[in-house]
């Protein structure tokens, strides 16, 4: 009985570290930290998942939506409003059905990821002075 508490914790501890998913910061360029974006602030990097994207995927197409890489400068944004009925992986990002995602880069790095809506298959952000 009093392994139990323990290993719960252990898978705790295991399961949080997983949950991370494919986004991953390359700790050679810098720590990247981002900010809330405001909802009516202009984001410098703009992208729409339209709706039917997620059947469009279902039925082979190749989907060019996002760069495989997007070289951006402390201080820039971005958006992705997603449109369709899915939710998707793109790049560090999950951006959820309905859903949109903004955000502001506060310093220098590289972040990547999966990436559901190019055809390169991740997504890169590297994010310069």
């Amino acid at each position: 009985m009093k392994r139990r508490p323990l290993f719960a914790a252990a898978l705790l501890l295991l399961a949080s570290a997983t949950s991370v998913g494919c986004a991953q910061a390359d700790d050679k360029a810098g720590n990247v930290e981002t900010a809330p974006l405001g909802a009516n602030e202009q984001a410098t990097y703009e992208y729409t998942v339209p709706f039917g994207t997620g059947r469009s995927i279902d039925s082979g197409e190749i989907i060019e939506i996002m760069p495989q890489t997007l070289q951006v400068k402390v201080g820039e944004s971005i958006r992705i409003t997603n449109k369709d009925i899915r939710g998707y992986d793109i790049g560090p990002f999950y951006v959820d059905a309905l859903q949109t995602l903004a955000m502001r880069f506060t310093h220098t790095g590289r972040l990547s990821g999966i990436c559901a809506v190019n055809p390169d298959g991740e997504f890169v952000i590297e994010v310069t002075d």
